[in-house]
């Protein structure tokens, strides 16, 4: 594989595989037909090339949940069944950590890499442009595709594999997997932090009759570089909560990974009983920050479904409604 026009494929043109799109084309020159195939399930979006031309093909598929809240591969592991042997195949979708090693051991003659993306939906492009992380996680001990592939997206302050400052530090592709779950889980807790301090404060001012502001207090918290101002807007639109297309969805599935395949798996082993013990603490955790989520939608005439919504699909919704129910519940902040 070279790192100059490589051919690349791309399975699912949306959120995650249009700015892939618009890197190869656009920025990097990449001739569509030649060196770059589209494909999309959906043909009014006009992709249906024949992607088995390209060396290294990307998946950008959706991962929904599942009714019991665990994250469905259905569409990753359809389109690796359909990308023929001998390619490079390149994860961008969220999946449960573990899933690369599981689709390498099935399909032992194609090439599986974790590259999972860090995209706010409202600053898409800027985001992959200009990535905070990135991350190429391998499976066995291959490492030419990996550097390849490094050598062709655009650049991060934080890479692995190989370090800013040129160390050679590795992650595999288990661990990119957990640490694509482990960010977006985080922000979701932190979401409900501020939620929580916001609701402290409002009760703090029914209490004294004084003016204590959860914005002012915020500033200050936010001022510790170790906090900083992210995802502690509680009134980031006109809900309040977490939520978005991610946040909720891969809550759900990791509590679902954790419950699951975890602790299932570790229970058939009586020496494992402590480790089984703390994870069932720790899912404990996660599952009532959950519910205080579940609660706070529901004082404002919200289920979770309700705001497990692209950006777009949100702007459908009556949000003025939800601010007058959140009021009338007698818990305007």
């Amino acid at each position: 594989m070279r790192n100059d026009k490589i051919k690349i494929g791309i399975i699912g043109i949306g959120m995650v595989g249009e700015p892939i799109r618009r890197w190869f084309e656009e920025v990097k020159g990449y001739k569509r037909g030649q060196e770059l195939f589209l494909y999309d399930i959906d043909l009014k979006k006009g992709y249906n090339d024949d992607f088995n031309k390209a060396d290294l093909i990307f998946i950008a598929l959706p991962t929904p949940s599942k009714k019991d809240g665990q994250c469905d591969t259905a569409l990753v592991e359809k389109a690796v069944t359909k990308i023929a042997d001998n390619h490079i195949v390149v994860i961008k979708s969220t999946v449960p950590p573990g899933t690369a090693v599981r689709l390498a051991k099935r399909f032992p003659k194609k090439e599986i890499i974790f590259n999972p993306e860090f995209l706010t939906e409202s600053q898409v492009w800027s985001d992959f442009l200009r990535p905070d992380r990135q991350l190429v996680g391998a499976v066995g001990e291959n490492r030419t595709s990996v550097r390849e592939l490094l050598m062709i997206l655009p650049m991060a302050s934080f890479t692995r594999p190989w370090g800013s400052d040129y160390s050679k530090k590795e992650i595999n592709a288990t661990e990119a997997e957990l640490s694509k779950y482990a960010s977006n889980v985080f922000g979701y807790i932190k979401v409900i932090y501020g939620n929580i301090l916001a609701d402290v404060a409002h009760a703090i001012s029914l209490i004294h009759k004084a003016d204590i502001s959860y914005e002012r207090v915020r500033d200050v918290i936010a001022a510790d570089p170790r906090i900083g101002p992210a995802w502690l807007n509680v009134d980031h639109g006109d809900y309040c909560g977490a939520g978005g297309y991610c946040f909720p969805k891969d809550m759900n599935a990791f509590i679902a990974f954790i419950k699951n395949d975890l602790i299932k798996r570790l229970r058939k082993n009586k020496s494992r009983i402590a480790i089984v013990e703390a994870l069932e603490k720790g899912v404990a955790v996660l599952e009532s920050i959950r519910d205080y989520n579940r609660a706070i939608l529901k004082l404002q005439g919200l289920s979770e479904s309700d705001i497990s919504l692209h950006n777009a699909e949100l702007v459908n919704i009556k949000r003025k409604s939800f601010r007058e129910k959140w009021t009338r519940a007698g818990s305007n902040r």
